[in-house]
């Protein structure tokens, strides 16, 4: 398949995430709050429907959503508060890191040949080959850092990091933040459904989740001090913002 293609079917699928995410019923669901709640009822209705199959089907949306630039927080909310916290953060695990090896390949495929010379140049080639000497450690300060999930995996799709090193650091840099968005759902839920008093709020499954999602707020400051540790560079740090 020549260059010209790639870029026309990627073309296409961009016009149709922008379609997807700002004209169809979709914004509607996922981008405010009443939506939310709607979207949010029917698919946990949904998903108790589907026995056995709900959590395959559950992957398979969560990697689809991955792909299509829907906030990631959206699927691994609702892994923790229809699957509880242990199967919930399973299975946000393996839909979250699917999503990322599609989008990764997706932006390879398509778009490498064609952006190659440009990454070539200037601070573009630096970070380039930054990133295929120390790929892993790159890519897992990055995540750690929270940095968006669907446009990372894109992103880093472009340059020349070596797949192993895409995969295992992002495997293990999303599971803070999974474990934090999906034990705190699970314990929302726990908390609405079985609230007596203020009392409640003190017990382990409420409080451990409240306190790592205050926690989290300073995951990307603490990670900032060790950037060296991870060859971040003021001239990559300069290239990621």
């Amino acid at each position: 398949m020549n260059k010209t293609v790639r870029v026309i079917l990627f073309l296409i699928f961009f016009a149709f995430v922008v379609y997807l995410l700002k004209f169809s019923p979709v914004n509607y669901y996922l981008f405010t709050e009443e939506g939310k709640q709607i979207f949010d009822e029917n698919f946990q209705v949904n998903m108790q429907k589907l026995g056995l199959w709900a959590p395959v089907i559950f992957v398979g949306c969560y990697a689809l959503s991955i792909m299509l630039f829907i906030p990631a927080s959206v699927f691994t909310s609702l892994g923790g508060i229809i699957f509880g916290p242990w199967l919930g953060l399973l299975l946000n695990i393996i839909g979250a890191n699917i999503g990322g090896v599609i989008a990764f390949f997706m932006a390879r495929y398509l778009l490498r040949g064609v952006t190659e010379k440009i990454l070539q140049k200037g601070h573009f080639k630096k970070f380039d080959d930054k990133v295929e000497e120390h790929g892993f450690a790159i890519i897992m300060y990055l995540r750690l850092m929270f940095m968006p999930f669907t446009y990372l995996s894109f992103a880093v799709g472009l340059s020349k990091i070596k797949f192993k090193n895409f995969f295992w650091a992002t495997l293990a840099g999303v599971v803070p933040g999974l474990i934090v968005i999906t034990f705190l759902a699970a314990a929302v839920k726990e908390l609405l459904l079985t609230y007596k008093g203020p009392a409640d709020i003190l017990r382990p499954d409420i409080i451990i989740p409240l306190l790592l999602f205050g926690f989290s707020f300073f995951i990307p400051v603490i990670i900032k001090k060790f950037k060296k540790r991870f060859y971040i560079t003021g001239e990559i740090e300069k290239e990621i913002e």
